[in-house]
């Protein structure tokens, strides 16, 4: 097993990695791999740890994987989310991971890291099938999770997709490494915790086949050839402007594929949002049938808005989902899911990103001159301090930044 997966990285000859670490045994069995790894060729490896605030025991399992990184004299981070998940609308559970990967993914970014392993399992694969099926999801909810896969710039690896569970603890304690069992591991209230339980007794049984989940990848081949098609249609329907509206016609669309059509709207909800999670096709279905059939004055679905005027749908981001004064910590980061702001000079005090459309325009001397829809403008990034603002988007305000929108096909369609 550790050959294998040393081999695998090897291949890919990377300078820089970052791995995602609870302290449960998956993630540390990793984090050993990778660290116990001797090579001449072996990239740098940074380490952080995701506290979600859910829980008493997280900080302390944070500590406990600081203290292991301290002794493998590996650099460990502590990310934690700005906003309280708890209070949050939507699944508590869906909250968590959206908010882990955006931070890991910002992290990432922020310390020039070329790849994020995380520590997924043939456990976790059989887990997630089971589950989404049993939801009645499409092609895409059965697929099964990739050992590869890029998204906003950054190379996600599960490089433990082939290995189970047990597997991997042997390996620790054979070589006498610790792990933090969670307790919401054995919690029945949350249904993944039922979908272990049932897979095991699926498997007594001899109800489940050893092979169960070549399923996923047999979906996951289907899933790659329906998102190429989705791709080639977007690439002539779609209209992207400057400051992130998307805008299409609705008799091209009409005469898509259905499973294109669908594609093509949770790809979009997926860009704006930055979640790697589709929305659920109930939801969907509504906001389809209304750009087919019905009216819409402003429908929402995942911090996305839609319209319909004559014909064309215009979609903008939502102004209540963008958070309204985000801290720069980082000289280059991704804003809003969608923007990557690089300072190129260090500034003085504390500065803040702000969305265009919480500015008190009054209080502020500069002019900005647009045709651009008000909705979509009021969603673009600015630059502001305690004192005033420093840089708005398409205004006569000069400052040394540089504002990108990650709209390119690389950036955009994996999405899809």
């Amino acid at each position: 097993m550790i050959e294998q997966v040393v081999r695998n990285l090897a291949s890919l000859k990377l300078s820089s990695c970052g791995i995602a670490v609870s302290g449960g045994s998956d993630s540390l069995a990793l984090f050993h791999i990778i660290t116990d790894w001797e090579a001449e060729n072996k990239p740098e490896i940074l380490v952080a740890s995701v506290d979600h605030g859910l829980r008493s025991e997280s900080k302390a399992e944070v500590e406990f994987v600081k203290k292991i990184c301290e002794i493998k004299r590996v650099k460990h981070f502590s990310l934690k989310p700005t906003m309280n998940i708890s209070e949050a609308r939507g699944n508590l559970q869906d909250n968590a991971r959206s908010a882990r990967y955006q931070l890991l993914r910002n992290w990432a970014i922020s310390n020039d890291l070329e790849c994020i392993l995380v520590g997924h399992t043939l456990d976790d694969q059989e887990e997630n099938l089971l589950i989404r099926f049993l939801r009645g999801s499409g092609v895409d909810g059965l697929a099964s999770m990739e050992s590869i896969v890029v998204r906003n710039e950054i190379l996600w690896i599960r490089p433990l997709l082939k290995y189970r569970k047990e597997e991997l603890r042997n390996y620790l304690r054979n070589n006498n490494y610790n792990w933090i069992d969670d307790p919401s591991n054995d919690d029945d209230k949350y249904q993944r915790v039922k979908m272990r339980k049932l897979l095991r007794q699926l498997k007594s049984d001899s109800l489940i086949a050893p092979n169960f989940a070549k399923t996923a990848d047999h979906m996951l081949r289907a899933s790659k050839l329906s998102k190429e098609i989705a791709k080639q249609n977007s690439k002539t329907l779609l209209s992207f402007n400057d400051i992130g509206q998307i805008t299409f016609e609705v008799e091209k669309y009409s005469h898509l594929f259905g499973d294109t059509q669908f594609r093509i709207l949770s790809g979009i909800i997926s860009w704006f949002s930055g979640k790697f999670y589709k929305p659920r096709f109930s939801q969907l279905e509504n906001i389809h049938s209304k750009i087919l059939n019905g009216k819409l004055t402003g429908a929402t679905l995942g911090g996305t808005v839609f319209k319909k005027e004559n014909g064309t749908i215009i979609i903008t981001r939502e102004l209540a989902s963008v958070e309204e004064n985000h801290l720069v910590k980082d000289k280059k980061f991704i804003w809003d899911n969608r923007w990557l702001i690089t300072l190129k000079q260090k500034t003085q005090g504390k500065l803040y990103v702000k969305p265009y459309g919480l500015l008190y325009l009054d209080d502020h001397g500069f002019s900005i001159t647009s045709e651009f829809d008000k909705s979509a403008l009021a969603t673009i990034p600015t630059i502001t301090t305690n004192k005033g603002v420093k840089f708005v988007p398409l205004s006569n305000l000069e400052y040394d930044v540089d504002i990108k929108l990650l709209n390119q096909d690389d950036e955009f369609y994996k999405f899809f």
